[in-house]
């Protein structure tokens, strides 16, 4: 994706000027904009690469590595007239023409053609073993943990930590393609027995289809989500160990649970074979804080791994 926003910066002619939404809108979703920007500042070819051309939504110039007087400066070499810090005649000189292949409309299509294999249901043997997974990073270097609870007992059984290069940036609703590579060495030897409970959404989502449902399918496992906000719907907040349904749509997509009286909630949604009712008992069984044990503790995990320490 870097080098697909790259490529299409290049092709932003002299004395013209695009935006960052232009250019996500080019990659094939608006929701790359704040992606354009990072790209743009960690541009090192701007011969080729022309970051200076992109400018903000409504024509005022915007940020650049060198500052914002150098690039008043390189766009008025090119005849760019402005004014303070606005483009003057800004529509005139917008370019969008862009040739492009939208490779977030691929991988989008690629999520809905997975969502038809989604199963909302649970599997024919009992869960034992519940593995939270959770990802930190520092800039795109990522450090994935896995932590698994036996789910009799409620006792942690194993840990481990995985690390690689995030090659797939962060761009909202498309994280999957993001930590899918990444974890993928954690998921090696999973079978239907061992459920993943996942830092992200499951079906509570806009598409339906959120980064646990999609882990759930690439790998065909049973899959939880736990979220720590709520990205859609409406729930009304649960008192202590309780849980309310969070209804989307007109149907109900997943639930808040909180401990504490006071306690903000968790948001739980199946994510792959698994049914909302045994999401939510499961997390309920390994709710002893906020977080849930598996993904709290993975989480932990995974940020000591970041910062370079063990925890054990």
């Amino acid at each position: 994706m870097w080098k697909a926003t790259y490529d299409l910066v290049a092709q932003v002619p002299e004395g013209k000027v695009t935006t960052y939404g232009d250019v996500a809108r080019a990659l094939g979703d608006i929701a790359a904009s704040r992606f354009v920007g990072l790209a743009m500042s960690r541009n090192e070819d701007i011969r080729r690469v022309p970051c200076r051309r992109v400018v903000q939504y409504d024509g005022t110039v915007g940020g650049y590595t060198g500052g914002l007087e150098k690039k008043k400066r390189l766009l008025r070499r090119e005849g760019v007239r402005i004014s303070g810090d606005k483009i003057v005649g800004f529509e005139r000189i917008r370019f969008t023409d862009f040739d492009t292949d939208r490779p977030l409309v691929r991988l989008r299509a690629r999520q809905r053609t997975l969502s038809n294999r989604l199963v909302i249901r649970n599997p024919l043997r009992p869960a034992s073993r519940i593995a939270g997974i959770d990802v930190a990073y520092r800039g795109e270097h990522a450090f994935a943990a896995m932590v698994t609870f036996d789910v009799r007992s409620g006792d942690e059984v194993e840990r481990t930590v995985v690390e690689g290069e995030a090659r797939f940036p962060y761009i909202p609703s498309y994280l999957a393609f993001r930590e899918i590579p990444v974890i993928e060495p954690l998921m090696h030897g999973l079978d239907d027995e061992t459920v993943v409970m996942y830092d992200g959404n499951g079906i509570l989502h806009p598409e339906g289809f959120g980064i646990a449902c999609q882990v759930g399918v690439e790998f065909d496992v049973p899959t939880i989500g736990v979220a720590k906000s709520l990205l859609c719907g409406t729930v009304r907040l649960p008192s202590h160990g309780s849980s309310r349904p969070v209804v989307f749509k007109g149907r109900t997509v997943g639930h808040a649970l909180a401990v504490g009286t006071r306690g903000r909630p968790v948001y739980v949604s199946p994510g792959h074979k698994m049914t909302c009712r045994s999401a939510v008992e499961v997390t309920l069984r390994f709710l002893r804080h906020r977080v849930p044990e598996p993904t709290r503790i993975a989480h932990i995990l995974a940020g000591a791994a970041r910062s370079g320490r063990n925890h054990k």
